[in-house]
């Protein structure tokens, strides 16, 4: 199914592309993809992999990409500390905090 590139949603989907490009660092690898997804119809905070924060929330595409690709956190969670560090759990798909993880 075609992306109806007229409708309003879709130009709200392309301003929240272009908000995140101008905020977010990431790779060329990861700006092609989120910007795929949204051209295909989607929103900058869904992902396709349904996957959730600790609070059952979808996480936004980005998020989701780099845990898919292989690294659920880095020099963008510098700021959280060890200690509230959520860490990501495989089976069921969303983040926990340490004392949910083990």
């Amino acid at each position: 199914m075609r992306a109806d590139k007229d409708s309003i949603d879709y130009q709200v989907n392309l301003v929240a592309l272009q908000e995140m490009e101008e905020v977010v660092p990431m790779t060329l690898r990861e700006r092609c993809c989120l910007r795929k997804w949204v051209r295909q119809g989607n929103e900058v905070e869904s992902n396709p992999w349904n996957y959730m924060d600790s609070d059952g929330m979808p996480l936004n595409y980005l998020q989701a990409f780099r845990i898919r690709f292989g690294y659920s956190s880095g020099p963008w969670d510098y700021w959280k500390g060890s200690d509230t560090q959520l860490l990501w759990d495989e089976q069921s798909h969303c983040f926990l905090s340490k004392d949910e993880f083990f």
